[in-house]
């Protein structure tokens, strides 16, 4: 039998052109211009037998060369393609990878015909339910996840702009956590027909590329044009959740002991400066009262998206990673000065712990805010309402803290404000009863079978703010490319 040398995904670079790589198209669909409707190109997922994955452009300019032979689930020999670095600032990726495949006039696409590696069908990046919330506000990635599909589904029939609409919502659980979706339009249709002729229970359901939206205060995964779900299938995620559904802890909570907070250490303020390197990369937990954020420290800070590093303006622009970056992204970050009475120690407070907190972003906040300074970093009123509080607050111990004596530390999860707290001054103090106040949100053709969710039309990769709170009635309207899904850019 003869052999075949083919390049791995996960090496491909912008060295060469002359790449032979062996890979399955899982995905296609069409990218559009909004405001034009100009043809901009096909977009695909691919991933070789390693099941590692990369996105795939070709321009309009020629698809027709390679439009007639691309389908879902076929696999390929490609050759002779460019390999580009993403800038970084791209939205509604739908790989993980650094790297996509540029087709240029020069690219060769055969179908495989040879006899070679066994290739899997199938290729995920599946994330954990509990990430969905800390999602919600980053729209640079679609994700997957697996999960079994709970109750049955329902669909819902609306008019909007005297177009009748419709929507098809159901919630999906790992027996940690339960999550709300909604599939819309055709979309929805095709998998409430091929949800009813599943007979095996339960019906695990992996949804490929799912967009996370938040709609009046509630998160949800729906559909995006790369959007696709698979019912039962033979994969392993799908094996491990239909045998853990059939055991008696299944909606039983696992929980890991570093996240426990009962099961974490506690310390007081003039303990945690006298850990050992023991405690270095750790997490231990305090009660403490912040006094105040420090005003004098900005409440938010720009951040690369690329490198996920804090920068600063440099000679009138934002550089980072070998580029200019004309309006970063920004992420919470505040500065508090927490006691308890043995001493007071600096506590950074993360974007995510006060995301949940607030049940809102960095970009929520700084629009409410009517008056504004130059020059001086006032923090808004939403952020202050957290002063004067007690909270048990868990931090992971870095090797700063220990060695060099650093009174800074930095927290990873933060409870809500105990009912009782108290002044915490460095020795003697009394206790003070406050009101407890909680912040409330108010804000393919033919390869497809019946388990496979359709192409559906359009998306975006096109750079935009991110916002998290999008009105989840937005139609999608009929293929109108060979099945062939379609992308806004």
């Amino acid at each position: 039998m003869a052999f075949y040398n083919y390049d791995s995904v996960e090496k491909l670079d912008d060295s060469k052109d002359e790449w032979t790589v062996r890979v399955r198209a899982q995905s296609v669909w069409k990218g559009i211009t909004k405001k034009t409707g100009e043809f901009r190109g096909l977009n695909i997922i691919f991933f070789d037998d390693y099941s590692s994955r990369i996105h795939g452009f070709i321009a309009s300019q020629i698809c027709p060369k390679f439009e007639d032979q691309l389908y879902e689930g076929q696999i390929y020999i490609l050759q002779n393609f460019s390999v580009k670095e993403y800038n970084g600032d791209e939205t509604s990726r739908s790989v993980r990878n650094e790297k996509h495949i540029y087709f240029t006039s020069e690219t060769k696409m055969e179908i495989d015909t040879k006899v070679g590696i066994k290739f899997p069908t199938h290729s995920f990046d599946i994330r954990n339910l509990d990430e969905v919330d800390a999602m919600k506000g980053d729209n640079r990635f679609l994700n997957d996840f697996a999960a079994v599909v709970e109750g049955i589904p329902q669909k819902n029939v609306y008019t909007k702009d005297d177009v009748e609409r419709s929507h098809v919502s159901f919630t999906i659980t790992d027996g940690r956590k339960s999550q709300n979706v909604t599939f819309f339009n055709e979309f929805g249709d095709f998998f409430l027909d091929a949800f009813s002729k599943i007979e095996d229970k339960p019906v695990v359901i992996i949804i490929c590329c799912a967009k996370v939206t938040e709609w009046k205060g509630v998160v949800y995964l729906t559909n995006f044009p790369a959007t696709r779900f698979y019912l039962n299938i033979k994969h392993v995620a799908v094996t491990m959740l239909k045998e853990r559904y059939h055991k008696p802890d299944f909606y039983v909570m696992d929980i890991d002991d570093d996240d426990d907070v009962s099961k974490l250490e506690i310390k007081k303020v003039n303990e945690l400066r006298k850990l050992n390197e023991s405690y270095i990369q750790k997490k231990v937990a305090c009660e403490v009262t912040v006094k105040r954020f420090d005003e004098k420290m900005n409440w938010f800070s720009p951040f690369c998206l690329q490198c996920e590093k804090d920068i600063k303006l440099a000679d009138g622009s934002y550089q980072c990673c070998g580029r200019s970056i004309l309006y970063p992204d920004k992420r919470f970050r505040l500065y508090s000065l927490c006691s308890d009475s043995t001493g007071t120690v600096a506590i950074v407070w993360p974007d995510e712990e006060i995301c949940r907190l607030t049940g809102k972003t960095v970009y929520d906040v700084d629009a409410e805010e009517i008056e504004t300074v130059e020059g001086v970093n006032k923090i808004p009123d939403i952020l202050k309402s957290f002063e004067k509080k007690a909270y048990t607050i868990t931090i992971v111990v870095s090797e700063e803290n220990v060695t060099k004596g650093s009174n800074v530390f930095h927290a990873s999860n933060i409870s809500k404000p105990h009912e009782v707290t108290d002044t915490h001054s460095p020795g003697p103090n009394k206790n003070v009863v406050a009101e407890q106040e909680e912040i409330i949100d108010v804000n393919n053709k033919e390869m497809l079978s019946n388990v496979n969710s359709p192409p559906t039309e359009k998306s975006t990769n096109r750079t935009r703010s991110r916002l998290p709170e999008e009105k989840l009635e937005t139609s999608i309207k009929p293929p109108k490319f060979k099945n062939i899904k379609v992308e806004k850019m």
